[in-house]
């Protein structure tokens, strides 16, 4: 049994869950079901990230405690992704006592073993990035890239992490693991951004300007820099520091960590993360998964822009799971896409309702009809023999589509098995063969065979579609399923079952939806 830890981002509570959260936490629910499914031990982690000056401000503006903002907008996530019944393990929050320890352990390690020093710095801080950029990473208009603004002259005294002494080892660790980030040009980028020569990073904030963060264990004027204290989590969440961890269980789970990030913080993660790795002497992630925005207008979802979409908004509009599929169908892994209503309703139209939806219901109300729950094998034909292999290569090619992080070409081959039955039942057409007594036999295998496949498609899409998949399971007599327990296993994939006892009721999947009708004015 294969140990996998998955990670999304923690959240940053300066606002509510949108389409780009949810994606990254599907993702992270998709893939742990999958290698479930598989056997694998799968921890998914999520959570939110609590402290910085943006915090405060927000807090301040809103007139509540930093902590009751962070309160209540983590509770929004954690209820938002309970609601689109997402199975994460961890839900880790930046606030908690033990993160608290955790943090002020791990940079007390980093100043014991030579690595913090303090010094004086003036630089170019930009409050939305909540850092100090170098000049190179500004654009020629002298602007923070990220978020359009020009930053503050800041000068004060700091604490800094000698990142700088850990560019060469950070390029030779990227080179000798050409996996650890993915896909391949976000590797490159980071290997061209760290042929220039690598700063150290500020890692406090003095007390006089910013109290909300966890508090330096060595000097309490200072707190801690909000990305220090994030990215501890992952390793935190372990049972990293404490003394059992080495050789253990917490190890033994670190060294299958896979982090799942949008694109927007790779720096942050292969450069400033693998160094506090190195520096704490840990064994850096086993790998960094990168994707690309969701984009609405061509443009960065963004809450100052007005273009958020709330998940569980669409989910109540347009069905349960359509958003899931939509999302993984529709995203080439690590580059931008576009979310449009449009193309949205038209994917559950053609792909869910048409597609899954419509066979599903026709080949059950056939069965309830005409099925009389078992048939002889010696009585299958080579094109019945023909679309019972499609299965295994079907699941070949989504297990392989996985590994690439090639989702769209997982969902696509699964929904030309879909096209595939659908044709074997046009060509058969079971509604004419029952209408022959001569064709008794040749009706039964033919509703047979469409069980089995029926039961394949189940089986397959559970990790993307698993409220579907087990209400189709289910119709198939194929037993009573726990979704956080059990699920289709993939022996319905591969294996010849000639006896079933159907449920009397035919599920409705997915229906068919419609774009919104302009309100007159």
């Amino acid at each position: 049994m294969t140990t996998r830890y998955f990670t999304t981002p923690l959240y940053y509570v300066n606002a509510q869950p949108h389409l780009g959260h949810a994606f990254t936490t599907i993702l992270g629910d998709v893939i742990k079901r999958h290698y479930r499914q598989r056997g694998d031990q799968v921890t998914l982690l999520t959570g939110t990230d609590e402290h910085g000056e943006k915090i405060a401000a927000m807090a301040a503006s809103q007139g509540k405690t930093p902590q009751q903002l962070a309160d209540e907008v983590s509770a929004q996530f954690k209820s938002t992704w309970e609601q689109m019944n997402l199975d994460f393990d961890i839900f880790y929050r930046t606030t908690s006592a033990a993160h608290v320890k955790s943090v002020q352990q791990a940079l007390q390690i980093m100043k014991d073993r030579g690595e913090i020093v303090f010094r004086e710095y003036e630089g170019n801080y930009c409050v939305g990035c909540e850092r100090f950029l170098t000049d190179s990473e500004l654009s020629a208009e002298g602007h923070c890239p990220d978020h359009k603004k020009p930053p503050e002259k800041r000068k004060e005294a700091n604490y800094f992490f000698l990142m700088s002494k850990y560019r060469d080892r950070l390029v030779a660790h990227f080179e000798q693991n050409p996996d650890s980030i993915r896909p391949e040009n976000y590797r490159n980028e980071i290997l061209s951004f760290l042929k220039q020569p690598l700063a150290d990073l500020c890692i406090s904030r003095p007390k006089e300007r910013l109290t909300w963060g966890i508090p330096l264990p060595f000097d309490d004027r200072f707190v801690t820099y909000v990305w220090v204290d994030a990215l501890t989590n992952y390793l935190a969440a372990t049972g990293w520091p404490s003394s059992s961890w080495a050789g253990g269980a917490g190890e033994n789970l670190w060294s299958s960590a896979r982090h799942l990030i949008a694109k927007d913080i790779l720096k942050t993660h292969a450069v400033y993360w693998t160094a506090m790795l190195m520096a704490w002497g840990v064994k850096p992630f086993f790998q960094l998964n990168v994707h690309g925005y969701w984009l609405i207008g061509g443009t960065k979802m963004s809450k100052s822009l007005g273009n958020v979409i709330r998940p569980v908004e669409v989910e109540a509009t347009y069905g349960r799971e359509t958003l899931r599929y939509y999302l993984l169908r529709e995203m080439s892994f690590g580059m931008d896409s576009t979310f449009t209503l449009e193309s949205y309703v038209n994917s559950i139209n053609a792909h869910l309702a048409n597609g899954i939806g419509n066979l599903a219901s026709r080949v059950l109300t056939l069965c309830q009809k005409n099925f009389q729950g078992s048939f002889s094998i010696d009585s299958l034909t080579d094109m019945d023999r023909a679309l019972l292999e499609k299965r295994a290569q079907t699941l070949s090619a989504w297990n392989q589509s996985f590994e690439d992080l090639k989702f769209q070409n997982a969902l696509k081959a699964w929904s030309d098995l879909v096209t595939a039955v659908d044709l074997y039942v046009n060509d058969n057409k079971p509604w004419a063969l029952a209408k022959d007594s001569a064709q008794s036999e040749r009706l039964q295998v033919v509703l047979g065979v469409c069980c089995m496949l029926l039961g394949a498609l189940a089986a397959i899409v559970y990790p993307v579609l698993p409220e579907a998949s087990i209400k189709l399971a289910q119709s198939l007599g194929l037993g009573l399923f726990d979704l956080k327990k059990s699920f289709p296993g993939l022996q319905l994939v591969t294996e010849v079952r000639t006896q079933w006892k159907l449920s009397p009721e035919v599920p409705k999947l997915f229906a068919r939806v419609a774009l919104p009708t302009p309100q007159a004015e």
